[in-house]
């Protein structure tokens, strides 16, 4: 099955009604059909999955502390996980997954259960708890990357060393991790990404490559840059460039990003419920591919019939069937 989703805007505001007619699928530029029509106003959508990934690597001083930007892990209560996971227009599910170093966990899968997902929050800053409770995700370099050496400073600043690389994690590949994991449940679910990371890694990876796997996928990103105490400033250069990139994520995938020094519990509410409401104000199209033919790669591309409907934000991506 291969979905894509998309927002259309018209002025500030999202057009939630559109019918399967006003919108054409093209595949490699022609158009094709489609069997899925997921919409704001369908009875019954498909469920949504919140897929939340936590950049919780140890504190370094000035620039990082995970227990200061975290603030919400022990106010976090049972009944906002139940106020997130309520009803709407569809099915509400949360993943949980947690980096650190050079390690990736799957703290929960998809589930509905509020106590499951209240737990994993508690958990996300105890080391046992992940080690013993998670599911322990194989993270790897993508092609043509590699770690940023602990060497002199130079203008190539992908490649350059920078003020604390040698204390950094793999966030980069971590969202990678994520984004393998929950596409291989192959099911007729919407997802969003949701990644809380100041996007600073110890590898050459950039957020472009994360970028890519997930327009592959369909799944957009929201980045919720943690720019501990706003320490990370142009007086860090190629901290800032990193942390810039990782938040152009958003509007590469079809998501939005923010910025915060610090998350407590009523802030991540509001985010959360803020990053649903943009996944059910979206549109799903999808179908499912001839099994019979030779897999090759395509270009997939949403566009509204009339101009005049509004402008598709999103709606874009490369699948292999």
């Amino acid at each position: 099955m291969v979905l894509l989703s998309f927002h259309v805007r018209h002025g500030k505001g999202f057009v939630p009604d559109l019918k399967a007619d006003d919108v054409t699928l093209f595949e490699d530029g022609k158009p094709r059909q489609f069997t899925i029509f997921d919409s704001p106003s369908t009875a019954g959508r498909m469920p949504l999955e919140l897929v939340l990934l936590f950049d919780v690597n140890p504190a370094i001083p000035y620039f990082w502390d995970p227990t200061d930007v975290f603030r919400f892990i022990p106010t976090w209560e049972v009944s906002m996980t139940r106020q997130l996971l309520e009803k709407q227009d569809a099915d509400v599910r949360i993943s949980i997954y947690a980096t650190t170093g050079q390690k990736l966990y799957r703290l929960t899968g998809a589930t509905t259960d509020a106590l499951v997902v209240t737990r994993s929050f508690h958990g996300l800053l105890k080391t046992r708890f992940m080690a013993e409770s998670g599911t322990d995700i194989l993270l790897t370099l993508p092609p043509k990357r590699d770690t940023v050496t602990d060497s002199r400073f130079t203008e190539d600043y992908q490649t350059s060393n920078f003020v604390s690389n040698e204390n950094r994690g793999w966030p980069m590949e971590a969202a990678i991790g994520v984004l393998n994991d929950v596409a291989a449940a192959q099911d007729k679910v919407s997802r969003v990404m949701v990644m809380f990371s100041e996007g600073i890694g110890a590898t050459t990876t950039l957020p472009q490559d994360i970028g890519v796997h997930a327009l592959d996928l369909g799944i957009p990103i929201y980045p919720v840059a943690t720019n501990y105490q706003r320490h990370i400033v142009a007086g860090y250069p190629r901290n800032l460039w990193r942390m810039r990139n990782f938040k152009d994520l958003g509007a590469l995938t079809g998501g939005r990003a923010v910025e915060h020094p610090s998350i407590d519990a009523p802030l991540l509410l509001n985010l959360l419920e803020s990053f649903k409401a943009d996944a059910l104000a979206q549109y799903v199209i999808g179908f499912v591919p001839n099994s019979n033919a030779s897999p090759e790669r395509h270009d997939l591309e949403v566009r509204v019939t009339k101009k005049s409907s509004g402008s598709v934000e999103g709606g874009k991506r490369k699948a292999i069937y």
